[in-house]
């Protein structure tokens, strides 16, 4: 992440006689809101200041460290700035762009690399907007230089800062934004979308004292062993302890967990060849965008849902989800991928006929499954 500069008010201090943590005191005095960016020997950190108050800190990671954020980088960074000489430069932000800048120390990225030529950046904001999403997406230029990063909160477009030639980052105003991303969609880019917490906090903390930390949401994860289903919710308790019951609600858990599990490999399979013939992702970015195309049909497969997801050969899907929905929406999503992938490599899509069988095998068995458990429709999945 390449942090904006802003409007320069010191540069170059040395901290042979610039005490770090008097130049932090007269900043607070004044209500400061900005950056404070710190070069030692073997060290790049900044700490980040918004109304005097120094509310966050990074240490860039290094060959023999990772990177480090949060108060505990605040103390690492004054102890480090105290035992070597260096140089700071002190550079001022609007509040809310201070805001922005620390939200990105506690994002997680929900889509890498996808294309401007398969996916239309305009309705994908549109998409976030109507989502109501908080964070950030870069773009870059199709050779991988970075253009700019638009910045969103609770669905709306609040910021931009954009890179110049020479390296240097600058926000620019909210009007500027429509004329960016027009520019974007005629040159055609690459952008990556990260999610980040709403109110500006991690979004899992550690609980106040006293307080139970709240358990995790419910989702189903497909690992190699199965294990025992778990009870619908439009179960009485009274059902639940019949034993009729009790073994028509475990044989479903268990068949829900045998169909995810043959899907996940239906996907293991043909991502390895997609990604054998291309490169390692392609499967992944096609996939993503046809769950978009198809979020407005099957809400459970928006990845801002956090209700499903495909990542590393493994499948998870939210318990809440139900299997007819799973079924229909992600035969409909591996459809749409294989078509894109066909456009894209329309010589090199042709499945090896022993791939081609074990596919069949293995979707016989996944009909099969889904059919057991009550299901009769299962759309078809084509491999051609």
């Amino acid at each position: 992440m390449i942090f904006p500069k802003g409007e320069i008010v010191h540069q170059n201090l040395s901290t042979e006689y610039t005490g770090v943590p008097e130049l932090l005191s007269t900043l607070n005095s004044n209500g400061f809101a900005g950056i404070v960016e710190v070069e030692l020997p073997g060290t790049k950190g900044c700490f980040f200041i918004n109304a005097g108050e120094v509310v966050s800190a990074l240490i860039e990671g290094g060959e023999d460290r990772a990177q480090l954020t949060g108060q505990d980088a605040v103390q690492n960074l004054l102890a480090l700035s105290g035992e070597s000489i260096g140089t700071l430069n002190v550079y001022r932000l609007a509040p809310n762009q201070v805001g922005f800048v620390i939200s990105t120390l506690k994002s997680e990225m929900v889509f890498k690399g996808l294309s401007t030529d398969f996916v239309r950046l305009d309705r994908f904001i549109q998409k976030l907007s109507g989502e109501k999403h908080t964070g950030f997406i870069e773009l870059f230029t199709k050779k991988n230089k970075l253009m700019g990063t638009l910045f969103l909160r609770d669905g709306e477009l609040e910021d931009l800062y954009v890179t110049s030639e020479s390296g240097d980052s600058s926000f620019f105003e909210r009007q500027a934004i429509p004329t960016f991303v027009e520019d974007v969609i005629r040159q055609g880019g690459i952008f990556n979308v990260y999610k980040s917490p709403s109110n500006g906090s991690s979004r899992q903390e550690a609980p106040p004292p006293g307080e139970e930390e709240p358990k995790a949401e419910n989702t189903t994860e497909v690992k190699t062993e199965l294990n025992a289903g778990q009870a619908g919710d439009d179960i009485s308790e009274q059902e639940k302890n019949d034993p009729i019951v009790e073994r028509v609600v475990e044989k479903n858990g268990d068949l829900r967990k045998e169909a995810l599990q043959v899907m996940q490999e239906i996907f293991a399979k043909v991502e390895r060849f997609v990604d054998g013939f291309s490169q390692e992702g392609i499967f992944l970015r096609a996939f993503k965008r046809a769950l978009i195309e198809k979020s407005d049909t099957y809400p459970f497969l928006d990845p801002f849902a956090d209700q499903f997801d495909y990542a590393e050969g493994r499948i998870s899907l939210d318990d809440e989800t139900e299997l007819e929905q799973f079924v229909a929406g992600i035969a409909e999503s591996l459809n749409l991928t294989v078509s894109h992938l066909k456009k894209e490599f329309p010589k090199n899509m042709i499945l090896p006929p022993k791939l081609k069988a074990d596919l069949d095998s293995a979707f016989r068995r996944y009909q099969d499954v889904v059919k057991r458990s009550g299901i009769q429709s299962v759309p078809p999945v084509f491999f051609k």
